[in-house]
């Protein structure tokens, strides 16, 4: 039972566990692989993010790892956004120690994250934003839970520039496996729009506890009724390529994502979003 927990631990719970935190949780963030500090869609990309066409709710359905599937559900209005975000597995093979012909069962590992972010600082040229999660992960009989803070600013340059500073994950875990590292972040980015073709570029460099260092390039496209994405991010040990786009009709908009990477045993990614201006 320990090998067997040992094993889940490295792999599946780096997945779905602490490291969840990392995934992009909406078809937007999964077609631009979370790339976009200095010009972010949503709070996972940057907290400072702020909703230029309204308040509205957004609901997910995230298809990550082989069996890994999770729902993503916000409301942002004003300054505020509440937000839940879980992911899951539950087919996993219980085998003890000895080897034996079957498996003794079948056991499963969830995930959830509720958040909250607050835009202290809402200004023309500068935004500064704070989200406060509070995640709760359970393998076999086995929990883990805490507390961690996002911090992040966007600053306008020019009609053009953007540079955007993030701070992730930093709090405290409490774990019955071994104590995890946080998988914090740090992050500096840029943008470049050119509103007038509708073109936006973007390029994040992250330091990671756990994945060292990322680069990452994004695309936006932006048309009256269709946007489209794409990004390259550069790991360590694996590398992501993402699309995706995003179909508006009045108050409503369809957004979907897929991500193709270097360790395709991972599988490939997908998410589709709802979104509802109100």
């Amino acid at each position: 039972m320990k090998i067997l927990l040992f094993i889940l631990t490295v792999s599946i719970n780096w997945a779905i566990g602490i490291q969840a935190l990392n995934l992009p949780i909406t078809a937007e963030s999964l077609a631009l692989s979370n790339t976009g500090m200095a010009y972010p869609l949503n709070t996972s990309m940057n907290s400072s993010y702020q909703q230029i066409d309204g308040n509205k709710v957004s609901f997910s359905s995230n298809y990550w790892f082989e069996g890994v599937s999770g729902k993503t559900i916000f409301n942002q209005f004003g300054k505020h956004e509440f937000s839940l975000n879980s992911f899951s597995i539950n087919d996993l093979e219980l085998w003890g120690e000895k080897p034996a012909s079957e498996a003794l069962g079948q056991f499963g590992l969830q995930f959830s994250c509720l958040s909250y972010r607050y835009l202290f600082n809402q200004q023309a040229n500068q935004n500064i934003g704070l989200k406060v999660k509070a995640i709760y992960s359970k393998l076999y009989t086995d929990s883990m839970y805490g507390l961690l803070f996002d911090a992040g600013l966007t600053q306008k340059i020019n009609k053009h520039f953007n540079i955007g500073l993030t701070l992730k994950n930093i709090g405290y875990i409490n774990s019955d496996l071994i104590t995890p590292t946080l998988p914090s972040e740090y992050g500096i980015g840029m943008s470049f729009n050119h509103k007038r073709i509708g073109v936006t570029l973007l390029s994040d460099l992250i330091y990671s506890q756990i994945n060292d260092k990322a680069f990452k390039l994004g695309l936006i496209k932006n048309t009256k009724f269709v946007n489209f994405y794409g990004s390259f991010a550069k790991f360590e040990t694996n590398q992501y390529l993402s699309t995706g786009f995003q179909i508006k009709y009045k108050n409503i908009a369809f957004s979907y994502g897929i991500l193709f990477q270097e360790v395709q045993l991972l599988g490939i990614p997908q998410s589709f979003q709802l979104t509802v201006l109100y």
